[in-house]
């Protein structure tokens, strides 16, 4: 009987650990399986599913793990299984370049107003992000819509943190030309020189 409460002691510790740990990303990983999935019930699944694997996985975890980097790992791994087991073929650069069991191509734009992505965002802001190419377009929106580090936006997308650095330079820079305009009528420009 001792080992059965040392048992279940054990498990609630690691409940506890990885609602800590990992089940606080949950907003973030939403949002993120929502640009892959385009769809609000296909990225709840896509999190479900994710956050499953991870917690059959927590335990065997090393104390230095990087909780963040690793569960969005999971999504955007679990995204690309569930497509090529689809059979949809996605470049690694472009994951959520998919096309539908109809062989139509999904429309995957930030810009589409249904797609509950849009929280926070103007029109013209969405637009500009939807002219991205998706790698920077990924990137950027890891980083400073989700706050991911380089670091951990490397270990996401399985790429050299020079080309996390280098997707998300030409992003803004792109980003900043396209959004001039917008940015001058709302008085940001203003504030990018005055700091």
């Amino acid at each position: 009987m001792a080992w059965f409460r040392n048992k279940r002691k054990q498990d609630r510790d690691d409940e506890a650990a990885f609602v800590e740990h990992v089940f606080v990303h949950w907003e973030g990983l939403y949002r993120y399986a929502l640009r892959l999935t385009g769809d609000e019930h296909a990225a709840e699944d896509l999190v479900q599913e994710s956050l499953t694997k991870a917690f059959r996985a927590f335990d065997r975890l090393r104390e230095d793990t990087n909780y963040r980097a690793w569960i969005f790992t999971i999504v955007r791994n679990t995204f690309l299984s569930r497509a090529r087991k689809s059979g949809r073929e996605l470049p690694l650069e472009d994951p959520v370049s998919v096309v539908d069991e109809k062989g139509s191509d999904l429309d995957h734009s930030l810009a589409r107003p249904d797609d509950g992505w849009r929280h926070g965002f103007e029109d013209e802001v969405l637009a500009a992000l939807g002219e991205l190419a998706e790698s920077q377009r990924t990137a950027v929106v890891l980083c400073d819509v989700e706050g991911l580090t380089y670091e951990e936006i490397s270990f996401v997308l399985g790429c050299p943190i020079g080309t996390v650095r280098s997707r998300i330079h030409h992003a803004r820079r792109r980003l900043r030309s396209t959004l001039a305009g917008y940015a001058n009528a709302r008085g940001y420009a203003d504030a990018e020189q005055a700091g």
